[in-house]
């Protein structure tokens, strides 16, 4: 046994690593596909070989090889071998490459249904994120079916930073699976007021993202957007939010008027053209019966205006005046 260990660890010494492929293959310019393909022929014994370091190894680089377009899906078995190992360095390099590598069509996908239970389940943090993101890569129908409850289940984790992960993903698994939006929905609304940024600004966007589909279905989170608004400086989620509403105005006209003052302060407050464009954008296309959304407009003409005066003031050259006595000092210098 330790005769093997000794072997093995000689072995992994001679093993060429990412960065002599990538030295190797500069160094091939004339011949690099005759080059590669020894690469690949050299990665196929590695992938047979018992130790994990070595499997991991040649699934680094197949992933660059992958990079240049190479098909790598022959390896799909291991990539699920390296997934399973308990150590994250491997596991990571595992789903990595599952991320890259796998398709709807990948047979070997219904052996990860459980193994991905059980990240999802760890006490880990870096496990259960790292099997959020590459779930997100290459999820069907049926791993959609079947992880939705341990998903729904990270919507209420202690940790932020898996609750936004979960939040995230809950978007792909409706597309894959939509009868999962009925079941995830009173969680998904509660992250709307979640106390982290990120987790709420995450529900925001998976939320929108929806709503662009069917606007009708969220109408009864106007008020709850209606607050989010009124109470953040995110930009972006701003703009996400003021774009919703841009949608809901023409099934509620009463939001129209509710909205005016809300839009008439970012108007004047904000710096971000994306948010005042997506402001003027609301008012014109939802609110065009109302009379005060023509001031609205006009103030934004005139925030639109001094924005300009200021861009054409920063970009106007130097004075002739600035540019003569430039001109003398470099005279006088010169006598």
């Amino acid at each position: 046994m330790a005769l093997r260990k000794v072997k093995g660890a000689v072995e992994r010494v001679f093993d060429k690593n990412l960065n002599d492929l990538v030295r190797g293959i500069r160094a091939h310019k004339d011949d690099e596909a005759k080059f590669i393909a020894t690469c690949i022929d050299e990665i196929k014994e590695e992938l047979r070989q018992e130790s994990m370091d070595v499997k991991a190894n040649a699934l680094l680089k197949l992933l660059y090889l992958q990079m240049l377009g190479y098909d790598i899906s022959w390896a799909c078995f291991n990539m699920v071998e390296v997934t399973s190992c308990p150590k994250f360095t491997f596991k990571r390099i595992g789903y990595l490459c599952a991320s890259q590598a796998f398709r709807d069509d990948t047979d070997v996908i219904m052996l990860t249904t459980n193994l991905i239970k059980k990240d999802l389940g760890s006490s880990q943090l870096y496990d259960a994120a790292n099997s959020l993101t590459g779930l997100s890569c290459f999820m069907t129908p049926d791993l959609a079916r079947d992880l939705t409850n341990d998903i729904l289940t990270l919507l209420s984790s202690s940790k932020p930073y898996i609750r936004k992960k979960a939040v995230l993903i809950m978007y792909k698994i409706f597309l894959k699976y939509p009868d999962a939006l009925r079941l995830a929905y009173p969680k998904l609304k509660e992250r709307l007021d979640d106390p982290d940024p990120g987790v709420q600004s995450a529900a925001v966007n998976v939320i929108c993202e929806l709503a662009r589909k069917n606007p009708k279905n969220y109408l009864a989170l106007a008020p709850v957007f209606f607050r989010i608004m009124t109470n953040s400086t995110n930009n972006w989620m701003l703009i996400k939010i003021i774009k919703l509403f841009g949608a809901l105005t023409p099934l509620e006209p009463r939001l129209g008027k509710k909205l005016i003052e809300p839009l008439t302060n970012l108007i004047h407050s904000t710096s971000a053209m994306s948010l005042l464009y997506e402001c003027i954008n609301t008012v014109v296309a939802g609110m065009p019966q109302h009379n005060s959304s023509i001031q609205v407009l006009y103030r934004c003409q005139l925030s639109l205006l001094s924005l300009n005066m200021v861009v054409i003031s920063h970009s106007n050259p130097l004075p002739t005046s600035f540019k003569a006595s430039g001109s003398d000092v470099g005279s006088r210098g010169a006598s």
